[in-house]
């Protein structure tokens, strides 16, 4: 009898050892919201840094998604680059990829030469670490000054980057630069928030993203990044229902970023899946995905894919206009498919600068696309440009941070983006995504 009790008593120990395992440290979604009194939310709320990002279980959250991101640092940079801020930096903890704490938060200033990392790890393994990093003499965990080695800057000078690593209140920080004070009346304002998968901060209007706190949240089984408002969005038509249909529509509208001497205009982007034969041939280079661009007459904001080694590998593109677009195109198949999208556009985006900045509730950015067939588009721009001489690298540049980012979402049935002006508001949302 008293071995039975002893393979009893073991084998509950065992199974509350896994129990809390699978609880605190196991990959999977886990939503929370900001503890009001935590140094990661009075960082959050003090306003000294253009942007933050803020996760709840961060070993968790961002592990669930390493089944389907090969390399998370390649798509946060990708990302990054492609919304025009600076990467989050997430270093790591010991053994540990990401800090095993209930919250952690990144800010930055937009050139990323500043920044914060607070993380609150669990007490015990913070106790642990500490010890750990005195008796091994790691600065990653006992605090302290380290020297990171950033790369070489415009293939010059290696750049050297001096961080402090230290304990506060019993979280664990990574600064560069100079630290703000978590004293004041603003910093000390509590965050209210529905419970999140994250949230991004931005102090002040970046690109076409208006400031403000963007929530990720389940909406319906459908993961979506939104903007936290009290006011509902304004409805927003999906311009692609209509078929043939685009793969891919970007759709800019008219914006005045305040480091912009002028407006920006309207401008739109499509990608087509054509039938073999119908793109444009680029000699001995390949074929092209039937692709399209929209701008208002004398004004092109977006450019086509080479655009200028395009009228002398493939002749002269075929060029046209609708419902007040010019629309410049690669084949013939695709300006025609434009053409028909044309007023679609109009009613969402007027095409003359001018009337769009004075509409109400205008729309700034639109994105509709099937990820796994833009995928294979994407890549297949990629590869044909890299075999073409003089192409710009920054334009290749873009279109591989555009296949890392579309690479872990090919298995959604869609993914739309929609931001407008007046009122502001943001919505990022992953469909079908299983």
């Amino acid at each position: 009898m008293r071995r039975a009790r002893w393979l009893a008593f073991l084998l509950l120990v065992l199974v509350a050892l896994s129990a809390h395992i699978l609880y605190w440290y196991v990959p999977r979604e886990r939503p929370a919201v900001p503890d009001p009194s935590g140094l990661p939310a009075r960082l959050m709320s003090s306003g000294a840094y253009d942007a933050c990002f803020w996760v709840p279980y961060p070993h968790q959250n961002v592990g669930a998604l390493s089944s389907v991101v090969d390399d998370g640092s390649a798509w946060l940079e990708a990302a990054a680059r492609v919304a025009g801020v600076p990467p989050p930096v997430l270093p790591s903890f010991g053994p540990f990829a990401l800090p095993p704490s209930r919250e952690v938060v990144v800010c930055s200033d937009l050139d990323g030469k500043r920044f914060q990392v607070a993380a609150q790890v669990y007490p015990a393994l913070g106790a642990v670490a500490r010890l750990s990093g005195s008796m091994a003499d790691n600065p990653w965990l006992e605090g302290g000054d380290v020297k990171e080695v950033k790369g070489e800057e415009d293939g010059k000078a290696v750049v050297e980057q001096s961080i402090r690593v230290a304990w506060k209140e019993g979280v664990w920080t990574v600064s560069s630069g100079t630290t703000p004070a978590l004293d004041s009346p603003r910093a000390s304002a509590p965050l209210l928030y529905p419970r999140s998968l994250g949230i991004i901060r931005l102090e002040r209007e970046i690109s076409e993203f208006p400031d403000g706190d963007y929530l990720l949240r389940r909406r319906d089984g459908d993961l979506e990044l939104a903007l936290h408002t009290s006011e509902p969005p304004p409805a927003v038509a999906d311009p692609t229902t209509e078929k043939p249909r685009p793969v891919l529509l970007a759709l800019a509208g008219a914006s005045w970023p305040p480091a912009e001497a002028k407006p920006l205009p309207p401008a739109a982007f499509a990608l087509y899946d054509l039938d073999p034969g119908k793109g444009a041939t680029f000699g001995p280079f390949g074929e092209l995905p039937g692709v399209a661009v929209f701008y208002p007459p004398g004004s092109q904001r977006w450019k086509l894919p080479a655009q200028g080694l395009g009228g002398l590998l493939a002749g002269s593109l075929p060029k046209g206009g609708a419902a007040g677009w010019e629309i410049a195109a690669l084949d013939g198949a695709s300006l025609r498919r434009s053409k028909r999208l044309a007023q679609r556009l109009t009613e969402l985006v007027p095409p003359d600068a001018t009337a769009a900045l004075n509409r109400d509730g205008r729309l700034v950015l639109g994105l509709w696309m099937e990820p796994g067939p833009a995928l294979q588009l994407v890549a297949r721009v990629r590869k044909v440009l890299e075999k073409i001489p003089l192409v710009d690298p920054a334009q290749l540049r873009s279109w591989r941070d555009w296949e890392i980012l579309l690479d872990p979402l090919s298995p959604c049935e869609q993914v739309t983006v929609v931001g407008t002006q007046s009122p502001a508001s943001f919505r990022m949302r992953f469909h079908g995504c299983g």
